[in-house]
């Protein structure tokens, strides 16, 4: 799991390896999640808590001139280490063009990638069938390409139905069983769960 700089509640599970990115290592490192790596240009922290972070766990220095964000550097040094799935916890929310850089990295890039704070998940799927579990409130879809999808499990079923990258009437869906069945016929799509604040 990548931590980013707006994660401030951290979920801990020994299955993961964590890798704090930037200010996301020092809050991991204050909420003593054990860390494979810290990496970034560590522009958002101080210099104190550079040292702190340093006698913590190995730290990875980027530039602060460079062609990539700190989350892009990281998922990609991921890749490098081996990993095959990638959560990029703290990812979304704050800034509007990093929130966006880090949706395109998922929608256009063919990474193994999810994006998750502690309201929300978003992750694609292609062509497939697919269990969802009710984990969240709200289950949404939206179209990277022409796609047809069937979703059963739903307050608002769909069978077949086919939708376009102008479509949005797809969204704030809810899972009523324990599970939802999706089954991609053709095309790929982003799947969003999310719950509000006050109620997951």
């Amino acid at each position: 799991m990548l931590v980013a700089g707006l994660a401030s509640h951290i979920p801990y599970d020994k299955q993961y390896d964590y890798i704090g990115i930037d200010a996301g290592a020092y809050t991991c490192m204050k909420q003593k999640i054990p860390m494979q790596f810290a990496i970034g240009d560590f522009d958002s922290i101080t210099s104190m808590q550079k040292e702190e972070l340093a006698a913590y766990t190995s730290m990875i220095y980027l530039s602060k001139h460079k062609d990539q964000t700190d989350s892009e550097a990281a998922i990609y040094f991921a890749l490098e280490q081996g990993y095959k799935e990638i959560i990029l916890f703290g990812a979304l929310g704050g800034r509007i063009d990093h929130t966006l850089a880090n949706i395109y990295l998922l929608a256009y890039r063919d990474l193994p990638l999810t994006l998750m704070d502690e309201h929300n998940k978003m992750y694609i799927r292609s062509k497939g069938k697919y269990e969802i579990t009710n984990d969240y409130q709200y289950l949404s879809f939206l179209a990277l390409e022409k796609a047809q999808f069937t979703i059963s499990g739903v307050a608002y079923p769909l069978i077949k139905r086919t939708i376009c990258m102008q479509d949005i009437y797809t969204v704030s869906n809810e899972i009523i069983e324990k599970s939802a069945f999706l089954e991609i016929e053709e095309g790929s799509l982003l799947i969003m769960q999310a719950s509000d604040a006050d109620k997951q």
